[in-house]
């Protein structure tokens, strides 16, 4: 059986590229506010718009207060998922 290929664990204080699925519309001027990740506004299997945004964050402070953004800007989250991570510096 071949191994799957999985991405590194994420850590509390490491960097890491997260990518993040919400329900509804991010304007892409939005992008340096929340720490410069890339937003791409696509649609779900429902139809419904959605907008993905993907970056490198710091740590996962970081990534919590994007999502504490996303929250007050009322867009639910849909998924949350690291893609990559750069733990091996400590």
């Amino acid at each position: 059986m071949a191994e799957k290929n999985h991405p590194k664990a994420p850590t509390m204080h490491g960097p890491a590229i997260y990518r993040i699925r919400v329900s509804g519309h991010l304007d892409a001027s939005w992008s340096e506010r929340i720490g410069g990740m890339q937003i791409t506004e696509t649609r779900g299997t429902d139809g419904q718009k959605e907008t993905i945004l993907i970056g490198r964050l710091a740590d996962q402070a970081s990534l919590s207060g994007i999502l504490n953004s996303l929250f007050e800007l009322h867009l639910p989250v849909v998924s949350a998922e690291c893609v990559d991570s750069e733990n091996d510096r400590h």
